[in-house]
């Protein structure tokens, strides 16, 4: 796997071993990023169940001015910490490990505002709800974000969440991601 784009075009980042964690595509990632467009200069960016982290290095790559690192997993959070060291840890780059069935409270209480969020929690467990669910509170979301969340196909997602509202939903063989936007 490697970064697609942006100042660390080519890099490659470390993979997990067996089937515990379930990284991004690379071309579902392309595609999301191809939807977003190339410049992500003065965006925030929250990386949600980041795995790699694959998905915030990349919005780092392509200029974002800070990105947030989040996951649970003792393995993720060793890998995300090699992806960061491989792009030379970058400064504006923050790494959590947060259990986020528990919700999001504990970044809202670091103060913390996002422009664009990813999300890509496991399949069939209700997370992806739940979360959007949360951001639909808008206590982390900048007036104008983009939620990108990635989901099973046939997982059920209403097309509004608080102040959430989804633009479009595009699909990538059994992998559905869906762009919602901050509305009033």
């Amino acid at each position: 796997m490697r970064i697609i784009a942006g100042k660390y075009k080519g890099l490659r980042l470390a993979t997990p071993k067996g089937k515990r964690l379930r990284p991004t595509a690379e071309r579902v990632r392309e595609a999301i990023f191809n939807i977003l467009g190339y410049d992500l200069s003065e965006l925030s960016v929250l990386d949600l169940f980041a795995g790699t982290g694959a998905m915030g290095l990349e919005a780092l790559s392509r200029g974002a001015i800070s990105v947030v690192i989040v996951d649970q997993h003792p393995a993720a959070i060793r890998l995300i910490g090699r992806n960061l060291a491989a792009c030379g840890n970058p400064e504006n780059a923050r790494v959590y490990k947060l259990d986020l069935r528990r919700g999001l409270k504990s970044l809202i209480n670091k103060n913390y505002s996002f422009d664009l969020v990813f999300l890509d929690p496991p399949y069939g467990r209700g997370l992806t709800q739940r979360c959007l669910e949360q951001l639909g509170t808008g206590k982390l979301l900048n007036p104008a974000a983009t939620v990108v969340s990635e989901h099973a196909i046939d997982e059920n997602l209403t097309s509004t969440y608080g102040c959430l509202h989804r633009e479009t939903m595009r699909v990538y063989g059994t992998t559905g991601v869906s762009f919602y936007s901050r509305g009033e």
